[in-house]
């Protein structure tokens, strides 16, 4: 049969049409995966990572374990369950799970592709803050696998009243159950578990030493571990059953890792004696201590970068990652050295690396501005780097996402600074848009090459998107980190200002009558701040944002980052905390503003939220108070998630482009 010249024109150009990537929506939320807890085999065979994806419509996030075979990245089966930790010869992998009633350690055995539980692991509640991992792993002899957990579950009330007389008596969205967390031993074949740690301290992140016969541990045992963050480390004989103290420093230690050899500990820790429990200015340095105790002598000293994530190669050197100007890389570097070697790095974040026995190829996380995370394989000489899974390709296949464009600015006192501008979905030159600046939390958090789905449904609503690290950043040095200590809404608002400026003077298709600004956490802080100095910005939204420093301090989660930030307790300085406090400012605010904030949020207090909105709403400017309920620190619930994008959008829209409310 013939087809005529007209019908096969029309079938060409639908074709071409329905091939036509369009912006991303909401609705495409569901097909972004999560990825974490990237895991090489022993025989760097296979590869297990976690995977999840949020379900929107029944309001749950689906996760599990898929392991994947290389070099092909064949699926090879999917486990229930999180934290996959190989066996030392790569048959079995032990993970958590909570199955049939019953929530701890489970083994899966990929030979026979059967699952069994090992062990109920009861976790407290108790929040020891930043570093304190409480982790399982498996000695290297395979007979044995190590785990932190509190004895037993926790007690029902006997009443529904709470007294406490400690300082940390709340949780991340709760109240501390006040038990303790120990360190236990279970033999992997199976029987009964061994408390090795009793006592009236906590135990956490705990390490192996090649013989299967030692463990390294993290504990606070100063006078008040609620009032300090002296994290030092341990040695525990299992012999003996005795534990010996290796570091006894003003500061903390954390996430010891023990050399191939057992003869040097590596961990990350701080000099700093005044330091919170969470985002603190001080870098986080590599150190290494002799096993036998010692002087701990710092590693790659000359990098000048906030590291994390380190471990021992088998021959030997160090392993971690650094943040470096919106980039993170995977470096190398020698116990004795002060200088580091980059060996996964680019315009990406890389991150979550694991390696294989041998030490000949290593699994890790790599994602950019437009590409979202998926699982690379590399030598670990970081030659051959190659995507493992290809999760998402029918998205990018489907979904135009928008790139960044790297610039640098001059802030007021020439400190450079460094933005990321994106353009809005379906951009032409003749036309002007609504611009959206983005603020990062921390203060010391990073923004730079990684993927936001935030950013990119911002772009395809047709904003212009700005993000930008200003001073008290990460991945930039300690003098960059350290300037917003004592002077948050300072140097930090000036370089957000020159940033926005020279966005604004590079691209004349920002329309400059309709900014917008945002941000969470120190960003929501920042985006009460910039309302209460400037009136240019003609709406914003602020997601778990602090308002006055002087009642955060008593009612967050952790009291120590004031102290850290300002160099003391408030009633020493009360009219520096009030000096930088959004609410200080507040009369003469006209910008309309979204908050949104978790109901249980003990980060950052909700009365936060409340205090703006109220002052606000006392002068007459237009503002919502979004509460949402069961909520901490950051959204979980995938309902939750999508009707804050939602709100966010239709705060913008109103405001930047004069749509009328849908509330």
């Amino acid at each position: 049969m013939t087809m005529s010249p007209p019908l096969i024109g029309l079938l060409l150009v639908a074709t071409t049409v329905a091939a036509q990537p369009r912006p991303l929506s909401q609705a495409d939320l569901g097909r972004i995966a999560s990825i974490g807890e990237v895991r090489m085999s022993p025989r760097g065979d296979r590869v297990a990572y976690v995977q999840s994806y949020n379900d929107y419509a029944a309001n749950r996030s689906r996760s599990g374990i898929v392991i994947l075979a290389v070099p092909g990245g064949e699926e090879m089966r999917t486990i229930a369950g999180s934290s996959p930790r190989w066996s030392p010869d790569g048959s079995k992998v032990a993970f958590s799970a909570t199955r049939e009633g019953r929530s701890g350690i489970w083994i899966h055995d990929i030979g026979a592709g059967t699952d069994r539980f090992l062990v109920a692991v009861h976790q407290t509640d108790h929040w020891l803050g930043r570093g304190a991992n409480k982790n399982f792993e498996w000695s290297p002899d395979g007979r044995w696998i190590a785990y932190v957990a509190a004895e037993g579950p926790a007690r029902q009330p006997e009443s529904d009243v709470r007294a406490y007389s400690r300082l940390m008596w709340k949780t991340r969205t709760g109240f501390s159950d006040d038990r303790k967390t120990h360190i236990w031993v279970m033999p992997a074949a199976g029987g009964q578990p061994r408390l090795l740690t009793p006592g009236k301290y906590d135990e956490h992140s705990v390490a192996w030493a090649p013989d299967s016969k030692r463990l390294a541990f993290v504990s606070d045992r100063s006078a008040d571990p609620d009032d300090s963050f002296a994290n030092d480390l341990f040695i525990l004989d299992l012999t003996s059953g005795s534990a010996t103290r290796l570091t006894n420093t003003a500061s903390a230690e954390f996430l010891p890792a023990w050399s191939p050899d057992g003869q040097w500990i590596a961990f990350e820790g701080w000099v700093r004696s005044n330091n919170t429990k969470d985002s603190p200015a001080e870098d986080t340095k590599l150190f290494v201590i002799s096993a036998s105790g010692g002087r701990p002598r710092q590693v790659a000293r000359a990098l000048d970068r906030r590291v994390g994530e380190i471990s021992w190669h088998p021959r030997g050197a160090l392993y971690f990652t650094a943040g470096d100007r919106g980039r993170t890389a995977i470096y190398r570097a020698l116990p004795v050295d002060t200088l580091a070697e980059p060996l996964i790095h680019g315009d990406f974040q890389a991150r979550g690396y694991s390696m294989d026995a041998r030490g000949a190829s290593m699994a890790f996380l790599r994602s950019d501005p437009s590409s979202p995370p998926e699982v690379y394989v590399a030598e670990t000489g970081g030659r051959v780097p190659r995507a493992l899974t290809r999760l998402h390709d029918v998205l990018r296949q489907d979904v135009a996402l928008a790139d960044a464009d790297e610039f640098w600015a001059q802030s007021s006192d020439g400190t450079p600074v460094q933005g990321w501008l994106m353009k809005p979905a379906g951009f032409r030159d003749d036309e002007r848009y609504p611009l959206i600046l983005n603020i990062h939390g921390g203060p010391h958090g990073m923004y730079g090459w990684t993927f936001s789905d935030r950013f990119q449904l911002q772009t395809a609503a047709g904003y212009g998107v700005l993000f930008i690290n200003p001073r008290g950043s990460s991945g930039y040095g300690q003098r960059f980190s350290d300037g917003s200590v004592l002077n948050w809404g300072g140097g930090d608002y000036q370089d957000l200002m020159a940033g926005l400026n020279e966005a604004i003077g590079r691209n004349p298709w920002i329309d400059t009558t309709r900014l917008g600004v945002t941000g969470g956490s120190y960003g929501g802080y920042m985006t009460n701040w910039v309302i209460s100095q400037t009136g240019r910005f003609k709406a914003a939204v602020a997601s778990a944002s602090v308002s006055n420093l002087i009642s955060f301090y008593g009612t967050s989660l952790y009291t120590d980052l004031i102290e850290s930030e300002f160099r003391g307790r408030p009633w020493k300085n009360w009219d520096m905390l009030w000096q930088w406090s959004p609410l200080a400012h507040v009369e003469g605010v006209t910008t309309p503003t979204l908050f949104i904030h978790g109901e249980v949020d003990h980060d950052v207090p909700i009365t936060q939220a409340e205090e703006m909105f109220v002052a606000l709403r006392k002068q007459g400017v237009p503002a919502t108070l979004v509460r949402y309920p069961n909520e901490g620190h950051g959204l979980r619930q995938p309902a939750h998630v999508l009707d804050s994008i939602r709100r966010t959008l239709a705060w913008f829209d109103r405001y930047l482009k004069g749509r009328p409310a849908t509330d």
